[in-house]
């Protein structure tokens, strides 16, 4: 039985991270044994997911540089640049020798797009083959290539020929020869082709392959996954707001962003639904401090119809939802697009502009091109993504197109995934 290594992203990143869960799970409906690694705050996403903390398919990695409790506070630093190269030498140097040596070594490894360069060293240290999977919808210029060479480049030169040299075949390749190996490598991107750009001149390469949306998602080893809907009312219609998972790379904006959508849940009629909010754990403390839920959870300057959570199943949610805001995140966008529930985007920045582009040319939401908007200004948005039948419309147009990809037997990543190693 064919053994497949997971590695989505280095960081706590749950739109990179959830997609995964849904094809490890079409991999072992296929005949696979599947495992994933991480960095130890990572555990966190897999958690609900596997049988316990302890569960053997997830392996913590690199805990001595990226130790538990470094996402919480990693920002953009220096600005626009989270990733940091403290982890390529120990991987050069062995640091993962455990996962990748001995008899349970994997046949196939799944490196996401922000790990190209990390899954190309892996690839040359020990020959283990792999593909890609791309969780947002890139360029087609700003390839795995280039974004692993990019990497290289903006370090110091002793240091990247260093970890070339540690680990090709032979000493003094150029950094372009070192990256060959990714070049037209297989790259799956879960959503289907519909919803990108379809212009003439965003075309990927062959081995660039759209693929079923990965949406839903369940237990790994077979259990029922936990509800954390708790407190939430049934009787309402919700109103459901996130900033995604990275929230803290735009705390500003987005701690505006909170604070206005809670201010229009105070605006007339509006006591007749109830706001959801998926914060993140930084900002949760402090809406929690501001509003005075730590010192009275009952009685506080939190509006009855606000709740306040760091992190929420957003599926379950928009079971629930008549709305989404959002920044735009290609997850939450899918999820959404899978229960039919209108989006209001806001980006923030990152690819959220591109995505609001998408949601504006497929006709399945309304898009602010203000970042800070007055409740006033978000209570209008709202009132025009859900009274629109033209967005329903298109919604459910969407959802069918993605349902056709999902449902193909065998799925088309498992199909181009057995091209490359058979079960």
């Amino acid at each position: 039985m064919a053994r497949v290594m997971i590695w989505p992203d280095l960081y706590k990143e749950q739109g990179h991270w959830l997609p995964c869960i849904n094809l490890a799970k079409s991999l072992q409906s296929s005949g696979y044994t599947v495992e994933f690694m991480g960095i130890p705050d990572c555990r966190f996403i897999m958690e609900p997911y596997m049988n316990s903390l302890s569960d053997p398919m997830f392996h913590e990695i690199l805990p001595s540089v990226y130790p538990l409790g470094h996402s919480y506070e990693n920002k953009l630093e220096p600005i626009d640049q989270r990733w940091k190269p403290h982890h390529l030498l120990p991987i050069c140097r062995g640091a993962l020798d455990d996962v990748f040596l001995g008899p349970s070594a994997p046949n196939l490894l799944i490196g996401g797009y922000f790990t190209a360069l990390e899954t190309l060293l892996i690839h040359r240290k020990y020959g283990i083959p792999f593909i890609l999977i791309t969780t947002y919808l890139r360029h087609p210029d700003d390839t795995p290539r280039l974004h692993a060479k990019t990497k290289l480049v903006y370090m110091p030169r002793a240091v990247s020929q260093k970890i070339i040299d540690s680990v090709s075949p032979q000493p003094g390749l150029d950094i372009d020869q070192f990256i060959e190996p990714l070049r037209d490598k297989l790259e799956l991107i879960p959503c289907p082709r519909a919803f990108d750009f379809t212009d003439d001149d965003w075309n990927h390469g062959d081995h660039v392959k759209y693929v079923e949306p990965m949406i839903a998602r369940q237990h790994l080893g077979g259990g029922s996954l936990p509800g954390n809907t708790a407190g939430i009312p049934t009787d309402k219609p919700l109103i459901f707001g996130t900033a995604g998972s990275q929230v803290q790379d735009y705390e500003f904006k987005a701690r505006q962003f909170f604070n206005n959508l809670i201010d229009m849940m105070k605006t007339q009629r509006m006591d007749n639904h109830h706001l959801v909010l998926a914060v993140g754990d930084k900002l949760l403390a402090q809406l929690n401090v501001e509003y005075g839920v730590d010192v009275d959870p009952l009685n506080n300057r939190l509006p009855k119809n606000v709740s306040l959570f760091s992190w929420v199943s957003q599926l379950e949610i928009l079971k629930q939802a008549e709305v989404v805001f959002m920044h735009g995140g290609l997850a939450t966008i899918k999820e959404s697009i899978w229960e039919e529930v209108p989006i209001v985007i806001v980006p923030h920045g990152k690819d959220q502009m591109d995505n609001a582009l998408r949601i504006r040319r497929s006709g399945i939401g309304v898009v602010s091109e203000v970042a800070d908007l007055t409740p006033q200004q978000l209570r209008g948005l709202f009132t025009a993504a859900t009274s629109s039948k033209w967005i329903r419309q298109r919604l459910a147009k969407m959802k069918a197109l993605f349902q056709v990809e999902e449902s193909k037997a065998p799925k088309p990543s498992i199909q181009l995934i057995q091209s490359v190693v058979a079960p």
